[in-house]
């Protein structure tokens, strides 16, 4: 089994930082109080998606697209240089859900995330500072997966976050936390803890402007077993705490300490939240997988950690 990295990763961000639930629960993209990651669903088919085309204007030598083929659509790594060519299923959009809300181009957005799950060929698209323009679309770069498959992304190569890793899997959703989530979340540290250019499995890329801290970027963070869950904690905050105790949280992103993101949703309640907000660095600890990736049989280019 995995062990513990010492507390010095945890000393760096400060045992006293406090959980902040990166989300809220307007759905009204226009308005002040939207925040959290969102996701859209299309099947594939002209009702859902024209397939519009997409330009990169930073990471195209690392991004995937949609090439058409046939009577449909296949991913293409690499579309620096696809022009007309390159295209995404992006719904419509006047009814695409961003991260951010509405926010017009150049307008310092933020990462501006547009994540689609495509269910008709279950595979996920996700692109960065996405903006609908003159007819079709503009992203910093994107990047593609089939769900069928464990496959990573290539060695080196980034997607819509800084490690690499696909971001809708990893969210915490209100519909998962009314039952029961059975994954990993995603979590976001600032430059000055974060390793410079240094990843771990399941990590492919990390960003270069950190400031030489100690966590590599795809590192595992997990709520600690001996944490007590509250019992009058509702069961929203509930299920979100034990997610962090089984599957933990992957380091995916620069960001501010310890902000662990989700989809806006009016289902969610203020009790959740300030639940959660209790939390504070001292009651989590970061994992050694290393037992793991360096054991014999293991696969540094798949998402699967068992054989």
């Amino acid at each position: 089994p995995a062990g513990t990295v010492d507390s010095t990763w945890v000393n760096a961000v400060g045992t006293a930082k406090a959980f902040h639930p990166d989300w809220g629960r307007s759905e009204d993209q226009a308005g002040g109080a939207y925040y959290g990651i969102p996701y859209n669903v299309v099947d594939g088919t002209s009702a859902t998606t024209a397939w519009p085309q997409v330009t990169f204007t930073d990471y195209g030598e690392e991004s995937d697209c949609a090439a058409a083929s046939g009577s449909g659509h296949e991913i293409l790594q690499g579309c620096a240089n696809q022009g007309s060519a390159a295209r995404f299923p992006y719904p419509s959009a006047a009814s695409t859900k961003f991260e951010g809300g509405a926010c017009p181009a150049n307008s310092g957005c933020g990462d501006r995330h547009v994540l689609v799950v495509e269910t008709g060929r279950c595979r996920l698209w996700e692109s960065a500072n996405a903006y609908a323009v003159s007819g079709g679309w503009q992203a910093s770069g994107a990047a593609a997966w089939d769900l069928h498959s464990l496959a990573m992304r290539p060695d080196t190569w980034t997607s819509s976050d800084a490690a690499g890793m696909p971001i809708t899997p990893l969210l915490v959703k209100a519909a998962e936390a009314q039952t029961e989530i059975r994954h990993a979340l995603r979590v976001t540290f600032p430059d000055a803890v974060l390793a410079d250019r240094a990843y771990v499995w399941p990590a492919s890329h990390a960003a270069g402007s950190s400031g030489g801290g100690p966590i590599p970027y795809g590192s595992l963070l997990r709520l600690k077993a001996s944490f007590a869950i509250p019992s009058g904690w509702d069961a929203e905050a509930k299920a979100i705490a034990l997610a962090m105790q089984r599957y933990g949280l992957y380091v995916v992103d620069n960001g501010s300490a310890l902000y662990v993101q989700g989809e806006p949703s009016a289902a969610w309640r203020d009790t959740t939240l300030d639940q959660l907000k209790t939390l504070t660095m001292a009651s989590f600890e970061f994992v050694d997988t290393s037992p793991i990736t360096g054991k014999s049989g293991f696969n540094p280019r798949s998402y699967a950690a068992s054989w």
